[in-house]
């Protein structure tokens, strides 16, 4: 969601109102997201991580931020504001009460001023106090009712109106004769498909080849699996973006890891860098050549 300027971004909100889903929002989006840091330490890190590694950095502050009260946010998101400007994004979240209740009662969490209070005076209280930043805040996000999913596509829109997420792809070849890959979402056996190691003028070729490209390309039923299974990343895809889901592991096998899954992790990973996806594509049998 960035562009080349770095940027900082800070995060308020009573507990529960959706902090942690945006700092991994923001941290899935190229952030590197610090939460809970004491405010003395804020300036040292943002002078560390922004103006000097210029990187875009995210900070959430609640209630068990050290050294925290309405006046030294205020003064702090000031001092940034002075310094940085637009670069600058103040984000304030909260939800109703009944629906901050329901948070923790659902995970069982404690909330952070539960240890002198019942949890129902605890939200009011942290509600009632988070809400005094809401007036430093340029951007403003009721999270009442949301999915986590609909929250940080929310968020990603705000806080970058033109951007246009992409799920970031790992595509990975491998042979079945080993281990098959941890991590994977997805996974398609091409061991289906004709076999150009049965052709002794392919053997020594690999499937970044053009000699084992024509032959595969001459295979209309592997041909036939390849659309379809386009076709059924592209609708995938598009929910997942929806969602702002941030990565999808995609692994092709074969018997040997050289032709067939090298072939078809190379067709799906050109194509959909074509259609704006960061892709990385590793073909594991050949990297270990």
């Amino acid at each position: 969601m960035q562009d080349d300027e770095c940027k900082l971004v800070l995060l308020t909100g009573a507990s529960g109102s959706g902090l942690s889903t945006a700092m991994k929002a923001l941290e899935d989006s190229g952030f590197m997201a610090v939460d809970n840091m004491p405010l003395a330490l804020i300036d040292q890190l943002v002078a560390l991580v922004v103006e000097t590694e210029e990187r875009s950095l995210a900070i959430a502050l609640d209630a068990r931020t050290t050294g925290f009260s309405p006046q030294a946010v205020a003064r702090l998101a000031e001092n940034l504001r002075n310094k940085f400007g637009d670069r600058l994004s103040v984000v304030h979240l909260s939800a109703s009460h009944d629906d901050l209740l329901r948070r923790f009662n659902a995970t069982r969490r404690q909330h952070p001023l539960a240890e002198t209070m019942s949890l129902a005076d605890a939200v009011a209280t942290d509600a009632h106090d988070m809400a005094g930043l809401a007036p430093l805040a340029d951007l403003h996000l009721d999270t009442s009712g949301m999915k986590p999913a609909e929250m940080r596509s929310q968020l990603l829109a705000a806080l970058d109106p033109e951007a246009d997420f992409r799920t970031r792809v790992r595509v990975v070849s491998f042979s079945y004769r080993r281990r098959m890959p941890e991590h994977t979402d997805m996974m398609l056996d091409m061991r289906f498909a004709n076999n150009p190691h049965w052709n002794t003028d392919l053997r020594d070729f690999t499937g970044l080849d053009k000699e084992v490209e024509d032959f595969l390309n001459a295979d209309t039923a592997l041909q036939e699996v390849m659309d379809n299974f386009r076709s059924m990343l592209s609708a995938m895809l598009k929910r997942m973006e929806d969602e702002g889901r941030p990565l999808l592991n995609l692994a092709f096998g074969c018997t040997g890891g050289r032709h067939r899954s090298v072939w078809a992790a190379e067709c799906i990973g050109k194509w959909l860098r074509k259609r704006g996806h960061y892709v990385t594509i590793t073909h594991r049998e050949i990297s270990d050549d």
